[in-house]
């Protein structure tokens, strides 16, 4: 409903209430836009490539599972939080023109939205793929609009719970396609987990007083020099862990000095970042940290198809080995008359 005026004569002013209803078409585009449908694309693909780079392969229904249940799940999520904090969105210039701040429909409506595709979501992850990925999915819900939406109001802790969130979808796509978490799972949530602090960081520096508006507890807010360190130790942090992939059996040797690469470049702009925190730094960090994990993602598939190429060389000379020396034996057994 949106509030319309009339004047009637003098200085008489009435007000009223229009009512406004959706249509069909209408209310695809406001879920659309309620899901954050192109944050929830990219946290569906980053749930594909944890399902991708598994060793074990998982199956075309636990592909279609997660890709849905992923996308229903973070779509409640991010539902519920612009219902939550829609009095406050109205006061950023970067989300004035959400769904819940221009009324297109009532918070009722969002939160019947929200639960009904996280319900949706957590039983989708948990029929066509395991129960181990759909509690990480209704763990991802209940932190992200319960937890981290809350806290953005209090602390700035809120950013590191937040990437533990956002770390979470690369374990569901792996979990679906093998039903456990290891030490592979474990490296492609870390390589997520570190990334954020750049990426949200430096993206937050530069709308700061839009934070500042809002009442919204971040580190460029509250503190710029803590915001550019942190950016900088999670941003090294990756070059590490980058390097010691290989080990877990996702990817090739190689991976680990192509990583290098790639992370000594990131590094260096969350150094610079960090030297000299200005909208500038901030923003060549920011659009570096766009096109990296596609980049990282483009090398680890390289060295994961060429792991997976030279194992099967191995394996093929192994049974020809075999099988020479058993045609060898074969032969050299003497025969009777």
């Amino acid at each position: 409903a949106v509030v319309s005026t009339q004047s009637t004569g003098e200085s008489l002013t009435s007000i009223y209430w229009e009512e406004r209803t959706a249509k069909p078409r209408q209310l695809i585009g406001i879920y659309l836009q309620l899901s954050k449908s192109r944050l929830t694309t990219l946290v569906v693909l980053t749930a594909l490539a944890g399902f991708a780079f598994n060793p074990v392969s998982g199956s075309w229904a636990a592909l279609a599972g997660v890709s849905t249940g992923t996308f229903l799940c973070s779509g409640a999520a991010n539902a519920c939080n612009q219902v939550m904090e829609a009095p406050f969105d109205a006061q950023m210039d970067r989300c004035k023109q959400r769904v819940m701040v221009r009324h297109l429909i009532t918070p009722l409506h969002g939160i019947t939205f929200s639960a009904v595709a996280g319900s949706l979501g957590t039983l989708v992850l948990y029929h066509m793929c395991n129960p181990l990925t759909a509690a990480l999915g209704a763990a991802n819900i209940l932190l992200y609009a319960g937890v981290y939406t809350t806290m953005k109001r209090y602390t700035i802790a809120n950013t590191w719970l937040g990437s533990i969130v956002g770390a979470i979808p690369p374990a569901m796509g792996w979990a679906a396609a093998s039903g456990t978490l290891n030490t592979g799972a474990l490296a492609m949530c870390g390589i997520i987990y570190f990334w954020q602090f750049p990426h949200f960081n430096a993206l937050s520096y530069n709308i700061r007083q839009d934070y500042c508006r809002a009442g919204y507890h971040m580190m460029s807010v509250v503190d710029v020099g803590l915001n550019a360190r942190v950016s900088l130790r999670n941003t090294a942090a990756l070059i590490p862990l980058c390097a010691v992939i290989p080990f877990t059996g996702i990817s090739h040797c190689s991976f680990s000095f192509y990583s290098i690469l790639v992370n000594a470049y990131f590094t260096y702009l969350a150094w610079n970042f960090y030297r000299t925190p200005d909208k500038q730094t901030a923003r060549e960090l920011f659009r570096f940290s766009l096109v990296y994990l596609p980049i990282l993602f483009g090398f680890l598939a390289i060295g994961y198809a060429f792991k997976e190429r030279t194992g099967s060389d191995a394996r093929h000379h192994q049974e020809g080995a075999y099988m020479q020396e058993l045609f060898v034996s074969s032969t050299d057994q003497p025969t009777t008359s």
